[in-house]
Formats: C-alpha cells, sequence, structure tokens
C-alpha cells in the first residue's frame, strides 16, 4: 500500500490528473469552492512517505507538487471569497437578508481557540450545555469557527423547520458525511442524498410500519429475559449496559431474521467483545467527523481498524446467508418479499435488490448503529430520570396498576397511558440521542431568520456552508418552557398536548423527510418496557453517586456513568 502511494506522489503529473476525491483538487475544475485543507494535508502525509524512503528525486517531485496546491488553494480561495461576497449582496437585495452575530474568534482561520473550548467541555461531559450558553450569549444563529470553516448555529424553530421540511431540498448531509467514516461506514440512508438515499428510505420503511411496531409478541420474549437478569435482591447494577443487550437482540432479530441471543446465559455469542467494538467504530466515526482538515491525524489507528472489522465480519456473515437464500426468496415472493412468518425482515429484502455484498453492508449498518442504540440510550435515560424522582415512579405504578396484571398489553392499550407517555416524553426533552444536527447547504439558499443584530431577518446560507440545528437548546429554552426548563416535570404533558411539535419547538426524532424512521416503534417499545418494569418493581432508587447528567457523546448522546441503580421488587 505504501509503495503505491509512494508511485503516486512521485509522478506530480499523474497526481494532478488524480480526480477531485483522489488528492489534489484541480482550481479549473472546482470553479466556486476551495481545495479543500484534508486534500493538503493528505499530501503532507504523503511527503513524510516520500522523505522516509530517501528518494531526493521523488523529493524534489512532490515539493513542486505541494507549492501547485498551495498557490491552487490561496487561489481558489480568493475567488471564493469574491463569489461569495457578490452573492450575498444579490441576496440583500432581494430577500432583505443581513449577516448574523458571529463568535469573536481568536483564531480567524480555523477557530482552535472555540475547538479546544468545545473538546474541554467535552472532557466534562457538558458540550452540549456549552452550546446552550453560546446561544445564550451569542443569539439563537450565529456563525463560528470551530476546527473548520465558517459553520452556522440555529436554535430557532423555524429555521430548523426550515432545513429539517419546507428548504429540505436545499440541504443534505452527503458533502459532510460522505465517505469520512470509510471504510467502517460507507454509502447508505446515513450518509447520502438524492435517488440513492430516497430508495434506502424506501427499503427501510416497511420495517417499522404499524403492524410490525403493533406486534409486541416478540418483543415480550427479549423482555422476559431482560427482566430475569436484574438482580431480584435489590443490588446495584447499570440498567443501560443491560438495555444496550436487549435492543441489540431485538434489533439484529428485526434486521437481519435472528437474534444474538446476548441475553441468554448459553448464547455462543460473545457480546462483550462486540459491543466493546461497535461502540469503539461508532467513536471512530464521530471523531473524524469532528475533526475536519485534521482528520488525518487518525490515519494511523489501528485499534479502529481491528475494531470495525469486528463488526464486519459479524454483518458479513448474515450478508452471506441473505445471498445464499435469495433464490428462495424470490421465488416465494407474494407481495411482501423480504419476510419470514409474516415479518419484513431488513436485509432479506435488501438482498433481492442487490447481490454486492459490500453494498449490502453498507446499507445495513446505515441502519444496525441507530437501531441499536437509539431506543437503548432512551430507555437508560427514562430510568435514570426515574431513580432521581421517586415520586414519578409511584405515579407510574399507580397508573400501571389500574390497568391490571392479566390483561394482554396491546399497542392501543400502551397508547392511551397518559403517565407513560408523559414520562416519555419529559425524558427526550431533556436528553435527546442526537442533540446536535449537521446538514451542508447544496446550493445558496435564505433561512427566514437569524440575520441582523435582533436574529430576526433573513440570513443568507451560501452553498457549501454547514448548518447545525441545536435541539437541545431548544428543547431547554425557558421562553419556550418556562423557568423550569431545565428540570424533570412529567406534569407539563398532563395538561393536553401543547402544540410544541407543530411550532417545530419539541423534535427529539427531528421532524420532515429526513425524521427517523422508527420514531413510533421506539416510542411503543419504552412505553412497553415502562409498564413491564413498573409491574415488577415496587420501587427504584439511584445509586450513582453523581446526580447530574454527565454526557458521552460518541454518534449518538448518553450517560457516561452509565444508570446505575436498584430496583426492588413487588
Amino acid at each position: 500500500m505504501e509503495q503505491e502511494r509512494l508511485i503516486a506522489v512521485r509522478d506530480p503529473i499523474q497526481t494532478l490528473a488524480q480526480p477531485p476525491n483522489a488528492g489534489l483538487v484541480c482550481f479549473a475544475c472546482t470553479a466556486s469552492r476551495s481545495i479543500p485543507l484534508v486534500d493538503l494535508s493528505s499530501l503532507f502525509i504523503d511527503f513524510a512517505i516520500v522523505h522516509e524512503s530517501g528518494d531526493k528525486r521523488g523529493m524534489a517531485h512532490y515539493l513542486q507538487i505541494l507549492g501547485t496546491a498551495i498557490v491552487l488553494y490561496l487561489g481558489s480561495f480568493l475567488f471564493k471569497s469574491i463569489s461569495e461576497h457578490r452573492r450575498v449582496s444579490k441576496a440583500t437585495l432581494q430577500h432583505g437578508c443581513k449577516p448574523p452575530k458571529r463568535y469573536p474568534n481568536r483564531d480567524p482561520v480555523l477557530g482552535m481557540d472555540l475547538f479546544a473550548m468545545i473538546r474541554r467541555a467535552d472532557s466534562r461531559g457538558q458540550r452540549s450545555k456549552f452550546y446552550a450558553d453560546l446561544h445564550r450569549k451569542y443569539g439563537a444563529t450565529f456563525e463560528m469557527k470551530a476546527l473548520s470553516s465558517t459553520q452556522v448555529q440555529i436554535a430557532q424553530p423555524e429555521n430548523i423547520q426550515a432545513v429539517a421540511a419546507t428548504k429540505f431540498s436545499d440541504f443534505g448531509v452527503g458533502p459532510m458525511r460522505g465517505n469520512i467514516g470509510a471504510p467502517f461506514l460507507d454509502r447508505g440512508v446515513f450518509t447520502e442524498d438524492g435517488e440513492f438515499w430516497r430508495h434506502s428510505r424506501s427499503l427501510i420503511r416497511p420495517t417499522f410500519n404499524r403492524t410490525e411496531i403493533a406486534d409486541l409478541d416478540s418483543f415480550e420474549r427479549h423482555v422476559a429475559r431482560f427482566l430475569h437478569l436484574i438482580p431480584k435482591d435489590g443490588s446495584t447494577f447499570d440498567l443501560q449496559a443491560l438495555a444496550k443487550r436487549l435492543f441489540l437482540d431485538t434489533s439484529t432479530e428485526f434486521l437481519f431474521g435472528q437474534s444474538v441471543e446476548s441475553l441468554l446465559p448459553q448464547t455462543p455469542f460473545d457480546t462483550a467483545e462486540f459491543m466493546e467494538a461497535f461502540d469503539y467504530s461508532l467513536l471512530g466515526l464521530a471523531l473524524r467527523l469532528i475533526a475536519g482538515p485534521l482528520k488525518f491525524l487518525f490515519f494511523f489507528d489501528p485499534t479502529w481498524k481491528r475494531a470495525y472489522k469486528k463488526v464486519h465480519s459479524f454483518v458479513d456473515r448474515h450478508v452471506k446467508a441473505a445471498l445464499d437464500n435469495r433464490q428462495f426468496m424470490a421465488e416465494d415472493r407474494k407481495g411482501l418479499a423480504g419476510t419470514n412468518d409474516g415479518k419484513y425482515i431488513l436485509l432479506r429484502q435488501m438482498a433481492l435488490e442487490t447481490q454486492d455484498p459490500l453494498d449490502l453492508r453498507a446499507q445495513i449498518l446505515n441502519v444496525f448503529f441507530p437501531a441499536r442504540d437509539t431506543a437503548a440510550i432512551a430507555f437508560g435515560n427514562v430510568m435514570f430520570e426515574l431513580s432521581r424522582h421517586p415520586g414519578e415512579w409511584k405515579q407510574l405504578r399507580t397508573e400501571v396498576l389500574s390497568i391490571g396484571s392479566d390483561g394482554k398489553l396491546t399497542f392501543e392499550l400502551i397508547k392511551s397511558l397518559k403517565t407513560v407517555r408523559a414520562i416519555i416524553n419529559e425524558t427526550l426533552r431533556l436528553h435527546l440521542a442526537a442533540s446536535r444536527i449537521a446538514r451542508t447547504a447544496l446550493r445558496d439558499t435564505v433561512l427566514p431568520l437569524g440575520g441582523g443584530c435582533d436574529g430576526r431577518s433573513p440570513l443568507f446560507v451560501p452553498k457549501g456552508r454547514i448548518v447545525e440545528m441545536d435541539l437541545y437548546t431548544v428543547q431547554r429554552d425557558p421562553a419556550i418552557w418556562g423557568s423550569d426548563a431545565n428540570e424533570f416535570k412529567p406534569e407539563r404533558w398532563n395538561t393536553g398536548r401543547p402544540l410544541w411539535e407543530a411550532n417545530w419547538q419539541y423534535q427529539p426524532f427531528l421532524g420532515g423527510l429526513r425524521m427517523c424512521p422508527a420514531q413510533n416503534q421506539v416510542l411503543t417499545q419504552l412505553a412497553y418496557l415502562l409498564v413491564r418494569m413498573a409491574q415488577e418493581y415496587q420501587s427504584i432508587e439511584n445509586r450513582d453517586s453523581v446526580l447530574e447528567y454527565v454526557e458521552e457523546i460518541k454518534m449518538t448522546v448518553e450517560s457516561r456513568n452509565g444508570v446505575q441503580i436498584g430496583l426492588i421488587p413487588a
């Protein structure tokens, strides 16, 4: 591999002729966009290889390439600045746009000063709160740099609605996520836009239809095993770790058609090793997204490679099984392909669409990681709050016991439980699986608010600008939720459902065409689990010496300390 890279950098003509994604980007081909700084970083890696080889001729050629790249970069940067200034002037005349407030970066190039502050907040487990504090100081919409080009931070419901829904086609994820997760996470519903995304989304949708969600019998089989593993003597345990095993079992069943049965004592599956590998794979992906132009620092990370290869090996076994059986499935295709015993199995359906094993692996991984994490973390957060608010647990048990323990828990019955719904809604308001969600402007566009000193004028967003939606700040905004916005108070949902969702003030699963397709499944399973827990246990006790919520941010946000509790059987 190193020999191939050495050959590539020894020939400057060959290197300059490479396509944009291969390294150096030609200014003539990029027109209004600059050479990404990350590509210059790749050249420095190549230089290290050439220098190590002691090839003086190769070094001379390399320095020519590097000098050319720097000149092209500076030229394209100047061209882009002039072009953007003209487009801003045009938008100002047409739409009345005004510039937003801006964070005063000491480092105006990359914003390393602010990035360092964010990393310190990360180490304290308070990144979301740090951004909320920035919004309080600089406004609901402001610009900043944090190891990046200029980004727009938005915490105005109207702007979030524009990005996610009313101007959906103006924003995407491809330019930002793209191949940054490769080779762990390649093309799929999480990384792509356009037709590819729409097709992937259409394959996923039947997995979460009303019939599949309402089938709680198979879920109960896993829940019973989950309850069996909870200590009956009231001793301390980490519920979050156990919940991840529960939803690992359920997600592998509905995605692959076969559960790994990690909750069974005799399972041959090495749950701890797989979970550790998956978690580190996601952490590595998150770090690469955060690092921006410095992602090359992770180039020599063998731990990440070992981790994602374990995940790939697991998925590849299921992909091979699906491909081996595709002929049988095609012959048995009657109305709902990819089914087994009446169930829609996502991987089997995908195997009817493509027989490329790498494509199948990428597609299923794009669904697997949110399916495994979202519900498990949400349930852990519910129990985190209830363990610190025992009064709410008593109200929950009162409602659950009123329905009796003999009747079957149906989809309709669960939906009718107001206290259960209020507890879940309030938990999702305070603790989101994804507290901030980013999009990239695919073309020049205008947001309805955010411009001017008061933030009430339209805001011009140039093509390529990253816009980050801060759902955490919106869902804790005292102007919306009152002075107790940071407190866990499920009763705020008991007076009838306000228009928080309609006004885009409460969007734990986001909204628009890219809203989480598993929303109804997650809400149903959370409610079912809460009811079963309240049936089995009379009280809950917090056993964590740290009372506040300490964040651990990978690709999702979870409690760094887990959920250390004790449960007293009824």
